[in-house]
């Protein structure tokens, strides 16, 4: 029995301090990095503070184009709610076009444990002339598919019922055309940062009027939050076809299509920049 006792005392000397605290550590309360309390897509260690905005340019197109696969299409109503397949050519072209061209803005998450920076954001901008309208209703015309005929004559309708080009009598509209992130850092303040970044931008390069066609619900809460102007709206059920049926079927809770615009006076300028304290 006493060679049993001493055996147990040598073998508890040998063990680390930190391995005897492990019964301490069981019974003491669990913090969120210890034992995840939420759910999978309320990341509770992130820090919005380790998040960037870099402007993107050509050599990020394969970047841009993997996460607008990945993160963006899978997710956005007037794709999801017309059952649009993802490997379609019309979403090929679409993806080419915000991958090569537009001002394209990228928000990386840098993480402290691994040493790496990933990509959590990407948001789009092009000019768009009033005459990209007609464009898009003729090219909507000589399409055979269906979603896609139908998701362009509701791009060309967005455009063209609030009637921003007199309103404003602006000869262009910077639209911001992606404005996506992923699914892990929903809901986190990346998709707002991203949108402000852009209306930065817009005010610094003296374009006038900045605009959203917001089909999602949470791209409309990061306009209003950001102080855009709401201009126009409509139910996704008021869009029919030409045989009067209705055409969207989105998930909840994307039940409208909204439009915001930020409008810059050109009269006013840019602001100034804080000039050095010397």
């Amino acid at each position: 029995m006493n060679c049993f006792r001493l055996l147990n005392n040598n073998i508890l000397r040998m063990i680390p301090r930190q391995v005897c605290n492990l019964e301490f550590k069981r019974f003491r309360k669990p913090s969120p990095c210890d034992v995840c309390l939420y759910t999978p897509e309320k990341r509770p260690c992130f820090d919005i503070r380790n998040v960037s905005i870099e402007q993107g340019t050509n050599k990020h197109g394969k970047l841009i184009r993997s996460f607008l696969y990945s993160h963006y299409w899978p997710r956005e109503p007037s794709v999801v709610g017309l059952w649009m397949c993802h490997n379609c050519s019309y979403l090929d072209v679409l993806t080419d076009k915000y991958s090569l061209s537009g001002d394209r803005f990228m928000a990386y998450e840098y993480i402290p444990r691994t040493n790496e920076r990933k990509v959590v954001g990407v948001c789009v901008a092009n000019r768009v002339y009033p005459w990209a309208v007609d464009e898009l209703e003729e090219w909507a015309h000589c399409t055979s598919a269906r979603p896609e005929r139908n998701r362009m004559y509701f791009i060309a309708h967005c455009l063209r019922s609030p009637n921003l080009f007199k309103k404003y009598d602006v000869p262009y509209l910077y639209d911001v055309e992606v404005l996506a992130t992923s699914s892990e850092v929903a809901a986190q303040g990346v998709g707002s940062l991203l949108l402000r970044r852009v209306l930065q931008y817009a005010e610094e390069m003296r374009l006038p009027l900045v605009h959203v066609i917001a089909v999602s619900y949470y791209t409309a809460k990061m306009c209003e939050k950001c102080g855009m102007k709401l201009e126009w709206s409509m139910d996704y059920s008021e869009f029919i076809d030409d045989a009067g049926q209705r055409v969207f079927f989105p998930r909840r809770p994307h039940h409208k299509v909204s439009v915001f615009t930020m409008y810059f006076d050109p009269k006013k300028g840019a602001p100034v920049p804080c000039l050095p304290p010397f």
